[in-house]
């Protein structure tokens, strides 16, 4: 299990950075109230593999997945190939508003 929460946690601050790095490409920015948000995105820790999800990444990936102009480079994903690990961003932080996760010892309650 503690291996699927590194596994879940990097795929979603790995998704988000990719999304803002398009967002350059793209000449859009984040609100400037996620301007910290980004900061913490782009300076996230590697866990191990016996490490809990770290829930203060929570609500920063939750507000930029919400700033418009993060949806705007969504919606426009196709134009800088964005890879799969988006995908789950989108589901995990769009369509499961009540995310959860649980100590390394079960499984990220979805």
């Amino acid at each position: 299990m503690e291996t699927q929460v590194k596994v879940v946690f990097d795929n979603l601050t790995r998704g988000m950075k990719y999304l803002l790095d398009a967002m350059e490409d793209m000449d859009l920015q984040v609100a400037e109230e996620n301007i910290p948000h980004v900061d913490a995105v782009e300076n996230v820790p590697h866990l191990k593999d016996s490490e809990p999800f770290p829930m203060t990444y929570y609500e920063p990936l939750k507000a930029l997945w919400q700033d418009p102009n993060v949806q705007k480079a969504w919606e426009r994903g196709n134009e800088a190939a964005l890879p799969e690990k988006c995908v789950l961003l989108r589901q995990l932080c769009s369509d499961c508003p009540s995310l959860s996760f649980c100590s390394s010892d079960d499984p990220p309650i979805i």
